[in-house]
């Protein structure tokens, strides 16, 4: 069996992830001091979580639960 049968067709016609660039790469290429860039890519912000959110993950984490036992 090949893994690729086991996912939806529309996952494995996804692009393939690409990360952001690392701030010294962008500063070298557009010639700007890296002290002076706040990186806002690839899902990140200076100003961390919102309060939301964590309202939000606190909520779903209250509400898990553990795997039952499994019995031999």
């Amino acid at each position: 069996m090949r893994i690729e049968s086991l996912a939806r067709p529309s996952v494995l016609s996804q692009p393939v992830y690409q990360p952001g660039k690392p701030i010294e790469y962008v500063a070298r290429e557009l010639g700007l001091n890296p002290a002076g860039i706040i990186k806002l890519a690839s899902n990140e912000n200076p100003f961390g979580p919102s309060p939301r959110a964590i309202e939000a993950a606190t909520k779903a984490l209250s509400q898990g639960a553990a795997a039952p036992p499994t019995h031999r």
